[in-house]
C-alpha cells in the first residue's frame, strides 16, 4: 500500500473522507509520506513505564510536520484532541 495513492484512489470512488486506525507502523507510513492532514489523539490520565514505541514508528522526517490544535474535549480526565496540518 502506498499512502500517497490511497486518498486519491478512494476519492475516485466517491469516498472523500479517510479514517485510518492502526498501530505505529501504519501511522508512520502515512507520516513519512506526508499523507496525514489530521490527527486525533486521546490522552489518558494514567501513567506507566516501559519500552513502548512512539505513536508513529518508522523512517524519521528531516523536517517535522507542523500541526495545530483544532479541538479538545474532556471527559473523566481523558482528553480527546484533534490536530490539523497547519
Amino acid at each position: 500500500m502506498d499512502p500517497v495513492r490511497v486518498a486519491p484512489a478512494l476519492a475516485e470512488r466517491g469516498l472523500t473522507r479517510l479514517l485510518t486506525e492502526g498501530g505505529p507502523r501504519l501511522l508512520g507510513q502515512f507520516v513519512a509520506a506526508r499523507a496525514l492532514d489530521e490527527l486525533c489523539l486521546t490522552v489518558s490520565p494514567m501513567l506507566t513505564a516501559g519500552d513502548a514505541q512512539r505513536i508513529a514508528g518508522g523512517q524519521a522526517l528531516a523536517t517535522p510536520d507542523q500541526f495545530v490544535l483544532a479541538s479538545v474535549l474532556e471527559e473523566g480526565g481523558f482528553l480527546f484532541t484533534r490536530y490539523r496540518r497547519s
